[in-house]
């Protein structure tokens, strides 16, 4: 079991590498937007953005883990190429249908989308500038899928980190100086798109056959259409909140709360890199007799980790954007943006059961239980959206914030509810119990007045590997192998 571990969790630190660096890009940026950026305006980038996510739905309707699927557990490299060709070719006409319609519907679209932007000379062009985004991040999925599926996560990290150098670059240069605003930090994005595509088409070429399988793409549809529904349902749950505080409470509390939410986002990457590595490892293991011991082991492990970089981010960043740089300002973070950052533990916490749904995901494809999700999502969804109504007008970004922990929350267990008579899973309760009270109870322990400091809340941190070897939470396994480790590292 160790073994498998280990190679899992190897996969999943490069492809976090090369995903977190391209998060890493909205991280750097966001102290930089602080000080190029009005409130306003950041609040309008991130309505663009939300815009682009919901949209990627339709672009890509499915496909993409219909193709992870059928690309991962198919071994004959000839029956691969066709597989790759074939997505490749109905993802390009498609998605290029999908583009032009925007493109034409752009002034309407961008009325719908921002009610009164702060700049509304450009809102139709950055639309359509949103749609080529689209268009080059749909036929860049699937190279990236490709390298999943075959194992290379170098190749994978190295092309994220070309990505995420032009996408600084151009920042810089459009928004410090050449003063393009909201448009500088789109445009960036769509040319950082288009080198990451032009990258990648050698090994399109190189892996891609030529052609068309009708039957083939039947069979993929049929896999992928049902995720439809799931995709937006998730979109709704991510989203909705920034556009129902812009509707409610204006497009500058919509900012403030995005900016709350985007340092929560570090647990998204982390979730992300999991999930990078766990769907093609989940399904190499799935004839394996003794895989739903590894799965449940795998989330224990999980949790542990996220346990621990949850009570470091909540305790440790809002110390840390205090901090003043040299030839940045007084604050990481431009001290307009603070009122917005409290927020962040909550989006932390609801991302970590984000990841405890992927994980309870490898039942539903093994067994094929697709269908499930669009309930499991929707039900989420409505609660998210319905609870948005009617506390935001009241309680604000807080409301949104706990509304979304809410929502994943009831994805992971509504997900869990279905699929354990399905595929069941021995999950170590007692030790997810054991480690929740402890990062728990440290967390707690950082609000109160003797815990304010920096080096008081580091010793909480420190604290937690303690308490856990002090509870017994590790077993005589995990203990010996530690032991081996530090005698011989």
């Amino acid at each position: 079991m160790f073994k498998e571990i280990k190679s899992l969790s190897r996969e999943s630190l490069i492809y976090g590498a090369g995903h977190i660096l391209t998060r890493f890009v909205t991280f750097l940026l966001l102290p930089y937007y602080s000080y190029q950026l009005a409130p306003a305006e950041y609040g309008e980038v991130t309505l663009y953005y939300l815009f682009i996510a919901v949209v990627q739905t339709f672009y890509s309707y499915g496909l993409d883990i219909a193709f992870l699927r059928y690309y991962t557990l198919q071994k004959d490299e000839s029956t691969r190429r066709t597989i790759f060709g074939t997505t490749l070719l109905t993802s390009s006409l498609s998605s290029a249908a999908w583009t032009l319609l925007l493109v034409i519907a752009a002034p309407q679209i961008s009325g719908w989308l921002i009610r009164e932007p702060v700049h509304p000379e450009i809102a139709a062009s950055m639309i359509r500038v949103c749609a080529a985004i689209l268009f080059l991040d749909t036929l860049s999925i699937f190279p990236f899928i490709m390298l999943r599926g075959t194992h290379r996560p170098f190749h994978f990290a190295s092309i994220k980190l070309f990505n995420v150098a032009v996408n600084i670059a151009l920042n810089i240069l459009f928004l410090g100086v050449w003063r393009w605003s909201v448009a500088g930090v789109l445009w960036a994005n769509l040319w950082a798109s288009l080198v990451t595509l032009i990258i990648q088409l050698p090994g399109i070429y190189r892996h891609a056959k030529p052609g068309f399988d009708r039957q083939l793409l039947r069979q993929m549809l049929a896999f992928g259409l049902p995720n439809i529904p799931t995709y937006l349902f998730v979109m709704i749950i991510e989203l909705a909140d920034r556009k129902i505080l812009e509707a409610l409470r204006g497009l500058e509390e919509a900012g403030l709360y995005s900016a709350g939410y985007k340092l929560g986002m570090f647990m998204a990457v982390v979730t992300g890199a999991f999930r990078f590595a766990w769907q093609p490892f989940f399904l190499s293991h799935a004839e394996d007799g003794e895989a739903p011991k590894l799965f449940a082991r795998v989330l224990t492990y999980f949790v542990l980790i996220c346990g621990f970089l949850f009570l470091s981010f909540s305790l440790l960043v809002p110390l840390l954007v205090a901090v003043s740089i040299p030839g940045l300002g007084d604050a990481i973070i431009e001290k307009r943006y603070w009122a917005g950052l409290g927020v962040f533990p909550l989006i932390l916490l609801a991302h970590v059961f984000d990841g405890i749904y992927a994980n309870l995901m490898a039942g539903v494809y093994i067994k094929k239980k697709t269908a499930v999700l669009p309930w499991v999502t929707g039900i989420a969804a409505m609660v998210n959206v319905g609870g948005n109504l009617l506390l935001v007008p009241s309680f604000g970004m807080w409301a949104a914030a706990w509304l979304t922990l809410i929502a994943f929350a009831i994805e992971a267990f509504l997900l869990w509810l279905f699929i354990r008579r399905s595929y069941p899973v021995p999950y170590e309760w007692g030790r997810l119990l054991r480690l929740i009270l402890i990062v728990g109870g440290l967390f707690c322990l950082g609000f109160l007045g003797a815990f304010h400091g920096l080096l008081p809340r580091i010793g909480l941190v420190a604290a937690m590997p303690i308490a856990l070897w002090v509870t017994g939470f590790l077993r005589p396994e995990e203990r010996n192998r530690l032991e081996t480790l530090i005698r011989h590292p």
